[in-house]
């Protein structure tokens, strides 16, 4: 069990990652987005935003196009990342490390989703105009995902359970 509890560390570590710092616009508002909020200041205040409100604003059509977009391409990694997360604790929890592999696929995929939602609302040039973004998260979380990847534990080399000896006598 004790081999399995990395893993969980790390994938829970992405939670709480600043995934990007931004910039709106002409400096009209500037923020930190992690996976599940954003902490955002604006010349109308300062404001956190649930990735749960950010789904609303959606589908009630407060924020559409791009950002709209971008959004909703965030929320389905967020899912990704949720569901990578259950994975790894039932791995922790049945000892069964193809769940970890699994995990890894999707943690990787989610911070490839990740990086697409950022070129979507900012574009690849610096000089948008809808402000810029320093992705910040996104390569620790794909370092994340590979490292987790290319764990390999044999089961053979646990060494926990008595009576693995080979017997060298006659036989």
């Amino acid at each position: 069990m004790v081999k399995y509890r990395l893993p969980i560390i790390l994938q829970c570590l992405i939670f709480f990652i600043p995934v990007n710092i931004y910039v709106i616009g002409d400096w009209l508002g500037a923020g930190v987005h992690w996976i599940l909020i954003r902490y955002q200041q604006t010349y109308l205040g300062n404001s956190i935003i649930p990735v749960t409100k950010d789904i609303t604003y959606i589908l009630n059509g407060t924020i559409s196009g791009r950002s709209g977009i971008s959004l909703g391409v965030w929320a389905f990694s967020v899912l990704l990342f949720i569901i990578a997360t259950i994975l790894v604790i039932l791995a922790y929890l049945k000892e069964d490390f193809s769940l970890i592999k699994k995990a890894s696929v999707l943690t990787i995929t989610g911070g490839v989703i990740l990086a697409i939602s950022v070129v979507i609302q900012y574009g690849i040039l610096l000089n948008s105009q809808s402000g810029f973004v320093i992705p910040l998260g996104i390569p620790i979380i794909l370092i994340i995902g590979w490292w987790m990847y290319q764990l390999n534990y044999d089961p053979d080399e646990s060494g926990d359970e008595p009576g693995n000896e080979e017997s060298f006598g006659a036989e």
